[in-house]
């Protein structure tokens, strides 16, 4: 039976992006700046990515269908009866903060070929009501607080998130509220993290575990728990290359060299339980993972990760 090498919860959309979006041109901080301005105090993760630049590569449409996650897809169902599409977006931010003690929930920056007047034309005729939200109108695909709302702002800007976090947003926009630049640590994290990499991010506290919970390939009946693993990580940033094929470098900040030590040595001992899980199920196909390179330094944990498309589609759907 194939088995599902890739679990998904919570922070999963952002690992989703990892195929399906890039690059960050020089010069095209804008966004970033308006994120931590905007973006909730508590965020507790950013990732920045460029899809009018991936869109460039041989391989991105049939990676991305491959590599659509419920969520994303369920999002893009909602922004299309605005007559939002995904060729229309050139820059997206995602943030994410905590809700209650396991879950998070995101919101989001867009710019690109966002024209308000266009999108009222088809949420009227989509049947959607706008909701006034601190002065900007903006479209809720849902009841409840749960909804996810989108608000065109001046610039061609949108953003995004359930009726809450907008709220929340928008009152920041406007200096009323508290933002994420508040965080003087986050503020520098991601400040560090930026990159002309295709695409780069970064998480802190229990975004980390949420984070490999993600990304990182477990045996189905190989139950990891990621939040004691990195109980002594700070801080993970990450940046990825998208090209002839995806390579994938990560930091991680411990919170002392004894501990870096310790997560080194458990991840290169969940390396060889992968491989030896990937051969007796996969005998006959390459590990995407073969590659991984797992170094410590002081109370830094790096790892590097080359993989060919091809074998990153075999490696099944995420979000199954």
């Amino acid at each position: 039976m194939k088995q599902r090498w890739v679990k998904r919860a919570g922070l999963g959309i952002a690992a989703t992006l990892f195929l399906i979006l890039s690059s960050m041109p020089a010069g095209a901080q804008d966004i970033i700046t308006d994120a931590l301005q905007w973006f909730p105090q508590n965020t507790v993760a950013v990732e920045y990515s460029n899809p009018s630049i991936l869109r460039g590569l041989a391989a991105y449409q049939a990676l991305r269908s491959h590599y659509l996650g419920r969520d994303l897809q369920k999002l893009e169902d909602s922004l299309a009866e605005l007559g939002i599409h995904e060729s229309d977006i050139h820059e997206l931010v995602l943030g994410w903060e905590t809700k209650g003690e396991k879950s998070f929930q995101y919101e989001g920056l867009a710019d690109g070929s966002l024209d308000s007047k266009a999108i009222a034309q088809s949420a009227a005729a989509s049947g959607i009501t706008a909701t006034t939200v601190h002065g900007e109108k903006a479209y809720c695909f849902a009841s409840g607080q749960s909804s996810t709302c989108v608000a065109i702002l001046p610039g061609q800007i949108g953003a995004f998130g359930p009726l809450p976090l907008l709220a929340a947003m928008l009152e920041a926009r406007k200096g009323q509220g508290p933002s994420a630049a508040g965080d003087a640590s986050f503020a520098q994290l991601v400040d560090s993290a930026k990159s002309n990499a295709p695409i780069w991010g970064v998480a802190k506290g229990g975004a980390v575990a949420k984070w490999f919970d993600a990304w990182m390939p477990s045996e189905k009946n190989l139950q990891m728990n990621w939040s004691s693993t990195f109980q002594d990580v700070r801080s993970l940033s990450y940046h990825v290359q998208a090209g002839s094929d995806v390579d994938l470098s990560v930091k991680l900040e411990c919170t002392d060299a004894q501990a870096a030590s310790s997560l080194r040595q458990l991840m290169d001992g969940l390396k060889l339980i992968q491989q030896l899980a990937w051969r007796t199920s996969n005998p006959s196909q390459p590990n995407p993972f073969e590659n991984l390179d797992v170094e410590a330094a002081e109370n830094q944990v790096s790892f590097k990760l080359t993989a060919d498309y091809a074998s990153l589609e075999r490696m099944g759907p995420l979000g199954h």
